[in-house]
Formats: C-alpha cells, structure tokens, sequence
C-alpha cells in the first residue's frame, strides 16, 4: 500500500526519475502478477525478493484493485480470446487502442496493466510463458510511444501516486460496457488474423 508520505515532492521525485522509468514499472507489476498465481518469471534480470518503489507499489495495488473489481467478467474474456503465437501481439494490440479510443485517464493506464498482468498469466497457465517478455515490451512500447505526452500533462508517473491516493471519490475504472468492447474487439482481432492466414 502506498502512504500518502509515498507522494514524492516534485523535487524528490526529479531526483529519483531514473528509478521510475516505464519498462522497470512494468516489469515489476508483471512478476508480481504471475507469482500471485504461483508462476515465477525468471526472465526480468531481477532478485526475486525486490522491494518495489513508490510507483511500482502503487501499480501493484491498483492493479489488484482493478482486477478484483472485475475479476469474473476480466478471466472470462481473456480466456474468450484463444490466443497463439501467431495472433498474440494483434490481439494485443487491438484490446489496447480500444481501451484508449475515447480517451485517456489513470483508470484506463492501469487497465492496461491489468489487462497486461491478465494477458501474461494466460500464456504460463496456457504453456506460452516465452510470450511473457513480449507483453512486457509491447507494453513499454505502447506506454512510451502513445501515451507519454498524456502522461507529461498528468504529472507524469508523480499522477499515477496522486491517483493511488485519493480516497474522497471513486476510482475512474473502465466501465462494463468498455470491457465488452475489448473483448468483442480482441475476437475480431482474432477472426480477421486467421482470415488474413488462410488467405497467405
């Protein structure tokens, strides 16, 4: 749990930037994903027995947050999905830009991660874990390439802190309707690859 100590003065945060770059934050929320479901990625270059920081402890308690929310209708989709190697990043990639189509918000940002944490516990219980360190790059990717400028707006990673602190209103979580757009997505997603397949 992150205290509200564990929000950063500007300068504080300035000064501990390195630490929280995007590819760390999602690496640590992934292995804390998998390892909630007994599996242990070995593949992240870190000790097993790593303290999170500030941010990487705040995503880990959104993400649990949001996947709890939504735990049965979130499983459900994903394991909708049938995913391979061939459809994977696709599949991917277009449950993603749907989650930002109509905009950007914290609560989305940590859908992704969800979704994320989700997608890579699907391919260990699925015999696909060497797909595990490709969520985590397509992730970073995404992150870094369309969603920095939103982020530089919103304090940056210091936002996400912000986010994970307020109690007095509920949390901007993605609505039902929002979930059922990913999955219908996702299954298009899928149906247009093995079209696109059989036809090559």
């Amino acid at each position: 749990m992150v205290l509200k100590k564990d929000v950063l003065s500007s300068s504080e945060f300035s000064e501990n930037m390195e630490s929280y770059n995007t590819r760390s934050i999602v690496v640590d929320y992934i292995k804390h994903r998998v390892a909630r479901e007994g599996f242990q990625w070995e593949n992240d270059g870190r000790q097993s027995s790593v303290t999170p920081n500030a941010v990487q402890a705040a995503m880990r308690s959104l993400g649990d947050e949001f996947e709890e929310r939504f735990r049965n209708r979130f499983n459900d989709m994903i394991e909708q999905l049938n995913i391979t190697d061939n459809n994977a990043y696709d599949t991917f990639k277009t449950i993603v830009d749907e989650t930002f189509s109509d905009g950007v918000n914290w609560g989305r940002f940590v859908a992704l991660f969800g979704f994320a944490g989700r997608f890579a516990v699907y391919c260990f219980v699925h015999n696909k874990s060497h797909l595990v360190d490709n969520v985590v790059e397509w992730v970073t990717s995404y992150i870094d390439t369309n969603l920095q400028e939103w982020m530089t707006s919103n304090n940056k990673w210091q936002g996400l802190l912000e986010f994970h602190s307020r109690t007095e209103s509920p949390r901007d979580w993605p609505s039902f309707k929002t979930l059922l757009k990913w999955s219908v997505a996702g299954l298009g997603a899928i149906t247009l690859g093995a079209f696109l397949a059989q036809k090559s």
